[in-house]
């Protein structure tokens, strides 16, 4: 009997010290057990164009905040919160294309020399700087999801600077910069002008028909067609998932009930986007590209409908709808649009988003419903098909894991 106590007690002994130094390990890295040190509490930048030379360079001030730990503090300076933050939250854009800039970073005291050493604030500032990418026409700043602050952006294009900031969010993208090189009655100056100004938006409709309408201001007038360019902009997880619903069965009512799950989750993602009522999110191309391998793998198994696969294709919408999100057409309607228009952009877009999707539909289902009726249907076409489904959703899965 004392035996047994004392071979309980050494196991549970042997556990909790596992447990303890898991927790001792794990917690080096993870977030709810890192103490702070210095850390950056305010962040001000500026964008700075010259499209002669075709270079740019982003000046950002942050206020870093010491701890009262000095110790940690010394692990920690403040240049390397400073470059912490650039570097985890600041994604800049040309395009849809990202760049990696050069980094410079260096220190400046805020306060002057009457103000207490407690008291003493200092500001870091780390100056990105690149060159443009040739062919591209905007820029973007791209704030990641996790960011605990907002970064308020000043743009100066060729020595002239907006008249208007912008406060980008954390998982925003900023408005799009137009970075080609100013002519007279570049957009970038009149767009600012005021409203009672008759003759400078005459004179900047005037240059812009003779120099020729960039893409965003006429894209923006035609949401619809934007909607239907985004399904099929960047991924082709949504034209895969459509093509999955007449793998697992051609009869009509599975069909039609599937593709309207696909459809109901697709508006909703749009509509919660483009109404700014749900974040952008890092995940979905990975999680739709788990659900395709799904979806692939129970097609070459069996073809049996079941109620439950309505709601999985109805997530698969959803998913599409997160993917499209973050495409250009999308951005160039909901960039800079007021509520009205969010509003008839987000009811045009979607429109189009869904009509891409059933216009895929019609095609596969006609081209599949003709191979039906041969013997080698299963075999020759689902099987391959299902594959490939399958081996696309793997890739798209550990390319956002990697």
């Amino acid at each position: 009997m004392c035996f047994l106590s004392l071979h309980s007690f050494s196991v549970s002994s042997v556990r909790i010290g596992l447990v303890m130094l898991l927790l001792l390990g794990w917690g080096g890295h993870h977030p709810f057990f890192q103490v702070s040190a210095h850390q950056v509490s305010s962040v001000s930048l500026i964008s700075s164009f010259d499209t002669k030379e075709g270079t740019y360079e982003l000046d950002a001030a942050m206020e870093v905040i010491p701890s009262e730990d000095d110790a940690l503090n010394d692990e920690i300076s403040p240049e390397d919160a400073a470059r912490e933050f650039a570097t985890e939250y600041l994604t800049i854009l040309f395009d849809d294309e990202e760049d990696e800039p050069e980094m410079k970073i260096r220190r400046e005291t805020t306060s002057d020399e009457a103000t207490p050493a407690e008291l003493q604030r200092e500001q870091v500032i780390v100056t990105l700087t690149g060159t443009i990418p040739e062919g591209r026409e905007n820029f973007l700043l791209y704030l990641d999801p996790s960011c605990p602050m907002a970064v308020v952006m000043v743009v100066v294009k060729d020595d002239r600077p907006a008249r208007r900031m912008q406060v980008v969010l954390a998982g925003e993208y900023s408005r799009p910069v137009n970075i080609l090189p100013l002519v007279e009655g570049d957009p970038f100056s009149l767009s600012e002008a005021k409203p009672s100004d008759p003759a400078a938006a005459n004179k900047g409709k005037s240059t812009e028909k003779e120099g020729g309408a960039s893409d965003d201001a006429d894209s923006k007038s035609h949401p619809f067609l934007l909607g239907m360019r985004g399904f099929f902009h960047s991924s082709l997880l949504p034209v895969f998932f459509v093509v999955s619903l007449f793998l697992l069965t051609p009869r009509r009512t599975p069909v039609f009930l599937s593709i309207a799950g696909f459809l109901v989750g697709l508006c909703l993602a749009i509509a919660l986007r483009g109404w700014a009522l749900l974040p952008l999110v890092s995940w979905a191309p990975f999680f739709s590209g788990l659900l395709l391998a799904i979806l692939g793998l129970e097609a070459l198994v069996h073809g049996a409908f079941r109620w439950w696969r309505v709601a999985l294709f109805a997530v698969a919408g959803f998913g599409s709808g997160l993917i499209i999100a973050t495409t250009k057409p999308f951005r160039q309607v909901f960039a800079e649009a007021s509520d009205a228009e969010s509003f008839v952009g987000v009811i045009a877009f979607i429109f189009g988003a869904e009509l891409a999707a059933v216009a895929v539909g019609i095609i596969a289902g006609l081209l599949l419903r003709l191979l039906f009726r041969f013997d080698w249907y299963q075999k020759s076409v689902v099987q391959p098909i299902a594959v490939l489904l399958t081996a696309y959703g793997v890739y798209q899965l550990i390319s956002g894991l990697s």
